[in-house]
């Protein structure tokens, strides 16, 4: 018999909300509807397939640098100028590369920001688009680090849509080999203390301004550990991080040459293509981590240890814990996650057969909803209630840094917050209802009735009060505020 109830969690909890006619639609069988988006679609969404590949974001970024020492030469008369109009130091740097930041890759983020949410607003499968988001988000690369300013969006088409349905250790290998993260992390500037490249500096590859690694880099070491794998309760110490940093030591990417970035050439290739492995920068020789020693050669070394963390008890029940908290509740249900770490490790790591655990799982169908949906979602659900296809040119991306999340600038490596609490202040909350009544205002026409939007976008869920306060408005643009404002269309 269909059943709204479960209806209205399936597209809410698993997906971004339904679209005008959906809920009907899912009532048959949401848990089958649900599961039915678990396995790989069979291309990219246009939006995405549309965006440039990694190695034009590396080309881009690799210009603009190459411009700004070019024109380094004007620097000493407009540190003379700043100097004697009382500007300082730090208010020219300010100047001189957040404005030259934007005017350079507005334009390039814009357009992936604009494929992202189009990606959500119109997919047949909203559920297989939460996911890419969920993923996305727990290997995080992110444009507030300037070097890694145009990557996030190729880093989340190479390294995480084709893995979203396959084996966890697939997503990890592939994240931790991507231009991305090697940049965003600083993997490229590691250097074993024992490699040819320390021995021997000349053996080193220079850096962007002429200088050479000098040692040893953990950032990526550390995060895989705390943030992809294990966790910060994970078991491991300093020296598993020390010995996880030395075994991926030489693990770069292609870089370009000057002659490429004169030639206004277009970069084809994406992340993976451009990994590459410095056998002169790999510190040699057996490492043991977690008291396993790796005894391999070169690049084989990493894939291996890799290989292993994705494998671990820790991991599963870390990755169990994520996908509980993302989907069920703030704090998680023991049981739920002891189940999906055991599915998680029982299958090597399935992402399909772990996520149908816990769609299987009776406390993801628990009412009412518990997830307080985050800016991007909500804005998201918004616009699918309203069937919106496509967005005006930078739409949504000023409201999206308001309420708190720019899609692709998470604040840290961790990515951004998945509890109530990051999202639930004064501040952010008000920037919500702003939100909401100037996208009711703009949207607002008399063939559009606030009730029946509401039935088909929240169905039984819309509460008496809201209806009521709906059915009080003086307009339908005021009647749509209520409604996209109401509590229970922020809530998964």
């Amino acid at each position: 018999m269909p059943d709204l109830n479960l209806a209205v969690i399936a597209a809410h909890r698993f997906g971004f909300g339904p679209r005008p006619g959906e809920l009907r639609a899912i009532a048959g069988d949401p848990r089958g509807w649900v599961k039915s988006q678990l396995s790989q679609p069979t291309s990219l969404p246009a939006q995405i397939a549309a965006l440039p590949p990694a190695e034009d974001d590396l080309l881009a970024f690799g210009r603009w640098l190459a411009r700004r020492r070019l024109n380094g030469g004007n620097a000493a008369r407009i540190e003379e100028r700043a100097e004697r109009q009382g500007v300082t130091q730090e208010e020219l740097r300010r100047l001189s590369v957040e404005e030259d930041f934007v005017e350079n890759f507005r334009e390039r983020a814009t357009r992936a920001v604009a494929a992202r949410l189009e990606a959500a607003i119109t997919s047949e499968r909203p559920v297989h688009e939460r996911l890419v988001h969920f993923w996305s988000n727990h290997f995080t690369v992110s444009t507030a680090k300037p070097a890694a300013i145009a990557l996030p969006p190729s880093f989340e088409k190479d390294a995480i849509r084709p893995h979203v349905s396959g084996k966890f250790a697939d997503m990890l290998r592939a994240s931790s080999k991507h231009p991305g993260m090697i940049v965003y992390l600083d993997n490229w500037l590691s250097i074993g203390p024992n490699s040819r490249a320390a021995q021997n500096p000349r053996r080193a590859r220079r850096l962007p301004g002429g200088g050479r690694p000098t040692g040893i880099n953990e950032n990526l070491a550390r995060e895989i550990l705390e943030l992809h794998t294990l966790g910060v309760n994970g078991g491991y110490g300093q020296a598993d991080v020390q010995a996880l940093a030395a075994i991926i030591t030489g693990w770069t990417y292609e870089r370009a040459r000057l002659r490429d970035y004169v030639s206004d050439a277009q970069g084809e290739r994406n992340g993976a293509q451009l990994f590459e492995f410095d056998a002169d920068a790999h510190e040699p020789g057996p490492k043991t981590l977690l008291g396993r020693t790796y005894a391999q050669e070169g690049v084989a070394q990493g894939e291996a240890a890799l290989n292993d963390l994705a494998r671990h008890p820790a991991t599963a029940h870390f990755i169990a814990t994520k996908l509980c908290r993302h989907y069920i509740a703030d704090t998680p249900p023991e049981a739920a996650v002891a189940r999906v770490a055991r599915t998680f490790q029982q299958s090597d790591g399935d992402l399909r057969e772990t996520m149908e655990e816990l769609v299987d799982s009776s406390e993801a169908w628990d009412t009412p909803l518990a997830k307080f949906k985050r800016p991007e979602e909500y804005a998201i659900t918004l616009l699918r209630a309203v069937n919106a296809r496509e967005l005006p040119p930078g739409a949504g991306i000023a409201a999206l840094a308001a309420m708190g999340q720019r899609p692709y600038s998470a604040p840290g490596p961790d990515g951004w917050a998945d509890s109530a609490d990051a999202w639930l202040t004064a501040d952010l909350v008000w920037k919500r209802l702003e939100f909401a009544q100037a996208f009711s205002t703009r949207i607002a026409r008399a063939d559009v009735n606030p009730i029946d939007l509401g039935d088909a976008c929240l169905g039984p869920a819309m509460s008496d009060e809201t209806r009521t306060a709906i059915m009080r408005a003086e307009s339908p643009a005021q009647g749509l505020a209520l409604l996209f404002g109401a509590p229970e269309m922020q809530r998964r």
